[in-house]
């Protein structure tokens, strides 16, 4: 960054000397200063930083050329700029001028260690003495930033007992702040420190308001008590911009993001976990040592399977582990020392630069174990030996945090499995307990001493990545009376992480969805429950399994799961930041059958479980052993569900019947709409807009949902304004969850056979979002009959405005599209409709359409052509795409159709003569449908439903009724509100739901059938008052009758 710096203001000078010379000398005076860059001193540094701040007074008014000349400068300067982090100093060319030594010391530049390049700074003393850093312009530049600090690694050659103290100091020599480094350690150890979270006399400099803070700095100071000692600094810098929020508390710096705002991500809780008490350790029996046994027995076949295959591991793998290993010149050098590249953090390392990631430390070791595995060869075992002590040595080591260590779970899985592969030629070559203790403390198994924390945020990371590693940690260790005390305390926490949790943390939540970044996340949850599998598999049948309480628990996330996919494919509504191809994978279908076999948690007095069983069986598992068992249990294939599923922690709902599955999607205030992230889901704003997606049994693809070629503006049931693809994208460069003014969208049901969908919106305002646009969007869902009602869509926007009633992917150009009994397989196609008209269309699936006025709808059969989500590519499709139109600029606009799910032709022709339901009310206010076949009416009540001529006579805003009268005499009626009473919003809360009174007046006298402590029925004049508490989006359902 020096060279940059000096290049680019020294070029600001060469213009402001020579503004008058023709363009074409300015480049070629362009050409000669990169060409001959290398050759300025370094003193030049200085000199030019002073001279920049005369030039900024001298600037004349010829701005065109001096643009033009920054911008010549910026592509030459930045077209390989690639690192994560780059660091201000790396003193690759020598000990700049700032840094100076006073007392028994001396500092100088040295090629023995590096974290940076190929050089660090070597500072040795022996007696009183302080490494001064005096870049004081650099330093108080990045004080006036709040949320900055110092980034700094430094290698220790020796543990020593006292800390290394660094203080900053002001003009006048008075203490700015201070914070201690602890160097009990030897090797590589990161400093990201904020000065918020740095120490002054009267607390942390963060306490102070931001224009009482002292940020005069002249200078900063390192010293230390220790009598002597030699370390080394690499990677210095003093940022001019926050740092990193998952800064990771460590040994060194165990306060380092004292002033986080949330709590720390998991990930960084290393530390913390590390103070829990052990676990009581005692001797073990006979049997539990058999127990153990078992465990080993079936790590080693965990460890076995899954791998590449020894025909690939030597004809391929080998390679290119000794390829890494020359790469990054890991080597011992004869003085017993290790060195190689710089192993920095997936956040902070440049690939191009020639840093390492963990991950390659991961790939060495395993290849070599599979070597090991397959053949018994430890010819390799110095390599992994030399590996695994580079790790350490630069950071991954025990008590280290690396800056931060965010995401690394997912970098060491392999790790693991190679280390217990070769455990035994490690415990040989007496390296087991120095890796262990690295190991155990990455692994997080500090976490289980104590009991699981309900509101820990992030477990489905944890069960993904760290679970098995856990394992592996807890069964390494020589002694049995260990292993047994964290094999027993790992079963209790896990059986813990299962219960419900509350809020928006991450885990179960009680309607079965499964919650990871503030949301449901079925991309997450896959993974993370065939690691829970695993480990089931692992410990089942000892002390260490999870208990039935929480086996009921996961059995709820499973069999939800199981509803919400068909085809094993769940819905783009709820794919988070992945919008195609979301699916159960094989290794999360074979949890099915483990937990099944843990035993019947259906009160059905079997073995094993049959619904699990069922499901597994439908989901295509293939355990011969599993199945076998299950065919002599007598369990068949579970049937498709039917029915209508409510998920209003993730605001969506799910209706079947007869194999086929219509995922429906909102979001609110605490549900977000869809997760898109800095290279994922650019395009996916739309994704929960009131979607209404149909899978069929053969699954999402096959159902026509496909990424290549898909407009990204029109997701099925979605009322949308539709952009160029460079306005939909996300305007953040970063992340953007988008979450609803509104609490209110969300399902209900009646029974559990049918439901509807209350959604409204009213857009941000965002850069490119069209603040104000909004829709009062409903959709009832009655057996195979989908009614979709759409008022009050308003928006100021020019580009049109469109409710998408289905858009599917060709793969026969000719498939044929029916309008109003007039079939057309012709391609490209074009149809708009401009009468005030019914309409009859079908789809491609076999669905049909009725459309009350289909004024403004389009029809297209069309190849098309659009970027991915991801934007790295481009994809083709020929897709067939309904909709109605709105136009620009609507006010109020609405619509209504009905869609018949696989109807036969007899209900098609029946409904098109005379619909088999009646709108009743239909405006921003409320939504109420009758339906004459099921007899239910549902009122969606946005703001407030009055009527004298149905049952319910009054119902307060954002409440959603259902009821039907039985024939009997009685109504049963359901009430929800899909607002789940959360009222600490943030990324993520575990406040628990908070209970929700509805009120609901009906024309009559009416009294309750039955015992319900949710619902309280009065009098009420002439008619009756009902008050149910809801709570966690659930429907409360009762029975009434006329009293």
């Amino acid at each position: 960054m020096e060279y940059i710096f000096v290049e680019y203001i020294f070029m600001e000078y060469i213009f402001m000397e020579w503004y008058r010379l023709s363009y074409k000398i300015l480049w070629l005076i362009l050409k000669v200063l990169k060409n001959q860059l290398d050759k300025f001193p370094c003193a030049l540094t200085g000199f030019v930083a002073k001279l920049r701040n005369i030039l900024l007074h001298l600037r004349n008014k010829t701005q065109v050329m001096k643009k033009l000349l920054y911008l010549l400068i910026f592509i030459l300067l930045t077209h390989n700029a690639v690192a994560a982090i780059d660091a201000m100093h790396n003193f690759e060319r020598g000990v700049p001028s700032f840094i100076s030594v006073n007392g028994n010391g001396e500092v100088c530049a040295s090629t023995e260690k590096f974290k940076d390049g190929k050089q660090s700074v070597k500072y040795s003393w022996n007696g009183e003495s302080e490494i001064i850093f005096a870049n004081h312009s650099e330093i108080e530049a990045s004080m006036k930033v709040n949320g900055s600090g110092l980034m700094m690694w430094v290698y220790n050659t020796a543990p020593m007992n006292e800390p290394l103290v660094f203080t900053f100091y002001d003009w006048l020599g008075h203490e700015i702040c201070h914070f201690n480094f602890d160097m009990d350690h030897s090797g590589w150890r990161a400093i990201w420190m904020k000065y918020i979270d740095m120490l002054t006399p009267e607390g942390h400099y963060g306490d102070k308001k931001l224009s009482e803070r002292n940020t005069m700095a002249a200078k900063m100071a390192v010293t230390s008590a220790a009598p002597q000692g030699t370390i080394y600094i690499d990677r210095v810098s003093f940022p001019q911009k926050k740092l990193h929020d998952q800064i990771t508390p460590d040994k060194q710096i165990p306060e380092n993001n004292y002033n986080l705002t949330r709590d720390m991500w998991q990930w960084c809780r290393l530390w913390e976990w590390e103070q829990y008490p052990e676990p009581q350790i005692r001797p073990t029996t006979a049997g539990e040592k058999e127990m153990l046994r078992t465990v080993e027995r079936r790590l080693d076949e965990w460890a076995e399977s899954e791998n590449p295959s020894p025909e690939y591991t030597k004809s391929t793998l080998l390679s290119r582990a000794q390829e890494l290993i020359d790469k990054y010149g890991i080597r011992r050098l004869p003085d017993g020392s290790i060195t190689g590249a710089p192993l920095l953090s997936d956040d902070e390392f440049n690939n191009s630069a020639g840093e390492m990631r963990i991950s390659f430390i991961q790939d060495i070791v395993y290849w070599y174990a599979l070597d090991y595995l397959y053949t018994g060869n430890t010819a390799n075992l110095d390599k992994v030996i030399n590996a695994m002590d580079h790790a350490i040595d630069q950071g991954f080591a025990y008590g280290s945090g690396q800056g931060t260590n965010h995401h690394y779970g997912y970098q060491v899985r392999n790790l693991y499995k190679g280390i217990w592969i070769l455990r035994k030629p490690l415990e040989k070559a007496g390296k087991m307990e120095e890796y262990l203790r690295a190991l155990s403390y990455w692994s997080g198994l500090q976490e289980v001493r104590m009991p699981y924390e309900q509101t820990r945020d992030g477990i489905l990371d944890a069960w993904h990545t760290l679970n098995n590693c856990r394992v592996v940690s807890a069964m390494l260790p020589k002694d049995d009376d260990r292993k047994y005390a964290y094999m027993k305390a790992l079963g209790e926490w896990t059986s813990g992480s299962l219960h419900f949790t509350d809020g928006t943390v991450g885990g179960i939540k009680m309607d079965g969805t499964s919650f990871h970044h503030g949301g449901h996340y079925p991309g997450y949850s896959v993974g993370a429950f065939a690691a829970l599998g695993e480990f089931i598999r692992l410990c089942h049948g000892t002390d260490f399994q999870i208990d039935e309480e929480s086996r009921g628990y996961f059995k709820k996330a499973l069999m939800a799961m199981y509803d919400y996919t068909n085809g094993r494919d769940w819905g783009i509504g709820v794919c988070g930041r992945h919008p195609f191809n979301g699916s159960i994978p094989d290794a999360d279908v074979e949890t099915y059958a483990q937990l099944a076999l843990l035993g019947d948690l259906s009160a059905s007095g079997q073995a094993v479980d049959p619904e699990l069983a069922g499901a597994y069986i439908a989901l295509g598992g293939k355990d011969k052993a599993a199945l076998s068992t299950f065919k002599k249990a007598g369990i068949k294939a579970k049937a498709a569900p039917e029915g209508f599923r409510v998920y209003n922690y993730g605001a969506f709902g799910v209706h079947r019947r007869d194999g086929w599955m219509i995922t429906l999607k909102g979001y609110n205030s605490d549900v977000w709409c869809s997760e898109i992230y800095a290279a994922d889901n650019r395009y996916g704003r739309y994704q929960s807009y009131g979607s209404v997606q149909i899978i069929l049994p053969s699954g999402a693809k096959a159902s026509g949902y496909a990424q290549e070629g898909w407009d990204w503006n029109r997701y099925p049931g979605i009322t949308s304004i539709h952009l160029p693809f460079d306005l939909l994208e996300n305007p953040l460069k970063g992340t953007l969850m988008e979450r609803n003014s509104s609490r209110f969208p969300g399902v209900s049901s009646l029974e559990g056979e049918n439901g509807c969908l209350a959604f409204t919106y009213t857009e941000s305002d965002r850069k490119n979002f069209c603040p104000g646009a909004t829709a009062t969007k409903s959709v009832f869902c009655f057996d195979n009959r989908i009614i979709h009602i759409g008022t009050g869509i308003s928006n100021n926007s020019q580009y049109p405005t469109e409710t998408t009633i289905y858009q599917l992917r060709l793969e026969d150009k000719d498939a044929e599209v029916d309008i109003n009994e007039d079939y057309s397989g012709t391609f490209p196609y074009s149809y708009r409709h401009t009468e005030d008209s019914p309409v009859v269309l079908s789809d491609i699936n076999g669905n049909s359409y009725l459309i009350k006025n289909g004024r403004g709808l389009v029809v297209e059969k069309k190849h098309r052509s659009s970027p991915s989500d991801t934007k790295k590519k481009t994809g083709e499709g020929d897709f067939v795409t309904a909709y109605i139109d709105h136009g620009s600029s609507p006010s109020g606009a609405s619509y209504e159709y009905m869609m018949l799910v696989k109807p036969s032709g007899k209900e098609v022709g029946k409904f098109s003569k005379k619909l088999p339901y009646t709108v009743l009310k239909a405006d921003n206010d409320a939504h109420v449908v009758k339906d004459g076949i099921t007899g239910i009416t549902a009122y969606i009540s946005y703001r407030g439903y009055s009527s004298e001529q149905t049952l319910a006579a009054e119902i307060e805003k954002e409440t959603i009724v259902m009821e039907r009268d039985r024939g009997d005499g009685t109504v049963v009626m359901s009430v929800c509100t899909p607002d789940l009473g959360i009222t600490k919003k943030g990324y993520t809360t575990s406040q628990p739901s908070q209970p929700i009174t509805k009120e609901i007046k009906l024309n009559g006298k009416y009294v309750l059938v039955g015992e319900n402590d949710a619902v309280k029925a009065e009098d009420s004049g002439k008619g009756t008052k009902l008050s149910v508490s809801c709570i966690n989006g659930q429907p409360v359902e009762f029975i009434i009758k006329k009293s």
